[in-house]
């Protein structure tokens, strides 16, 4: 486990969380009912990626082509986050973000979280008006 994915783990049970350490050594853990995953890049220590993954299954070709654009508008306005729609069908919210060698989880990581969770509503209720009018 590098670094960073020890900064988070101490972080998210001092927080009350209940993190573990998947097979590729990324966080996993829930949030408001929903998993979250933080990534860490071994070449990189000041690299961090928080991602909400598999939140909208794409069933159609043509949801897909609608995801994509759902995925940008929300990608325009929300900032920090991705919306990501995956060769698997499943969308996914990340943000990543450069971080010091010695981070206080605490100044943006709940804020981090937030703002995946705002981006996966928002993708999610665009989505479903846009399927009513259709």
């Amino acid at each position: 486990m590098n670094l960073i994915a020890k900064l988070c783990m101490d972080y998210l049970r001092e927080e009350g969380y209940v993190p573990k350490l998947d097979s590729d050594g990324d966080v996993v853990f829930k949030y408001e009912g929903k998993f979250f995953i933080v990534t860490t890049d071994e070449k990189d220590e000041q690299f961090l990626r928080v991602v909400m993954p598999n939140f909208w299954q794409i069933e159609s070709e043509r949801e897909r082509l609608l995801a994509l654009q759902v995925a940008n508008q929300v990608n325009e306005r929300i900032k920090v986050t991705k919306v990501v729609v995956k060769a698997n069908n499943h969308v996914w919210a990340m943000a990543e973000q450069f971080i010091d060698s010695t981070p206080d989880l605490e100044d943006f990581f709940k804020r981090t979280l937030r703002v995946l969770t705002a981006a996966a509503d928002e993708f999610a209720q665009r989505m479903l008006q846009v399927q009513r009018l259709n």
